[in-house]
């Protein structure tokens, strides 16, 4: 056995076997090594808990001589494109949900998948990379205040990938109320912070969405599920449920934000425009009539007089004055 302060999630070492455990219906638990593991599976009537990564060639390995699972459960874990889902086989159930790095520069977008397999004393969970939620629950049961039976550990997985989604909606909220604040206030919004909330938006209800539907169906779960396990995994997906409607309602203010921003830079832009209309007519005839002037023939009025060029300037300047009253008058500008 290994002690219980081993890291919560040691380097790619070439092997699928990240951690395993032994509950001990207390809340706490055994961290146990493969050989330990090896020996333990078939013959040890106590809970016991298999965290592998599916990228390393010898995960089949486990899943075949170890767990010794039927070829269409292990196509159903290795599977390479996933979406959340539930389905039985037997007395067990396999379902892929969805959780956040354990990076903490991880993003919200990069949602990782998360394959499990449990039956009324086993759970089989793989991994692509490391989640927050997996090493929080490890963590616990260290600590002795973890999971009781399979189906508990179970909910406490899906209750702590939960509140992870719900810690990244809260996020999510505070900087669009901090957008929607800054254009009320007319402060210039950078159209990148608006693509940086939409862009997890859509990768979150891509995946939320199906989430939900999921727990809601495992909480329906096999026959021996406890009943605190079912409440817990139906309360999980109400709430998961509440996070997908703020999602959907941050979309639509997203939306409107942006609509915002098209609506304000636009007419800027009108603006703009209208004042090189409003030049572009007043300079007009003055153009029209230093060209006329300007043509190198004989016969151009002034062009012997002394004060030939004061009285072009008066002229034009006149002109000018003229358009701008006429423009004036009929409320162009």
């Amino acid at each position: 056995m290994v002690t219980a302060s081993a890291s919560l999630d040691p380097p790619a070492n070439g092997s699928a076997f990240v951690s395993a455990y032994r509950l001990d219906a207390r809340g706490g638990g055994t961290a146990l090594d493969d050989a330990t593991l090896r020996r333990a599976w078939h013959e040890d009537e106590a809970p016991l808990w298999l965290h592998l990564d599916f990228r390393q060639a010898d995960v089949t390995d486990y899943l075949q001589t170890v767990a010794e699972l039927d070829e269409a459960v292990i196509e159903a874990l290795l599977e390479p494109d996933t979406r959340p889902r539930v389905a039985r086989f037997g007395d067990g159930v396999v379902t892929t949900l969805r959780g956040l790095g354990l990076e903490g520069g991880a993003r919200p977008e990069e949602m990782i998948s998360l394959r499990v397999w449990v039956t009324p004393r086993r759970l089989i969970t793989l991994r692509r990379l490391p989640l927050r939620a997996v090493s929080v629950v490890r963590q616990r049961i260290d600590a002795g205040d973890g999971a009781l039976s399979i189906p508990d550990l179970l909910a406490w997985l899906v209750e702590t990938l939960v509140d992870q989604v719900g810690d990244v909606t809260h996020q999510l909220e505070d900087r669009m109320a901090e957008l929607e604040d800054a254009q009320l206030g007319d402060t210039n919004i950078d159209a990148d912070d608006l693509t940086r909330i939409r862009r997890p938006l859509i990768t979150l209800r891509r995946f939320m969405g199906p989430q939900r539907d999921c727990l809601a169906q495992l909480a329906q779960g096999p026959t021996w599920f406890d009943e605190d396990s079912r409440i817990s995994i139906r309360e999980s997906a109400n709430q998961l449920s509440r996070y997908v409607e703020d999602f959907n309602a941050m979309q639509e203010r997203a939306l409107i934000l942006q609509e915002q921003l098209w609506s304000e830079h636009n007419e800027r832009l009108n603006q703009r425009m209208y004042m090189l209309a409003i030049i572009t007519t007043v300079f007009l005839p003055l153009s029209f009539l230093t060209g006329l002037l300007g043509v190198n023939v004989g016969g151009i009025p002034g062009a012997d007089s002394p004060h030939g060029f004061v009285v072009f300037l008066l002229i034009t300047l006149g002109l000018g004055v003229a358009v701008m009253v006429l423009l004036k008058r009929k409320r162009w500008w």
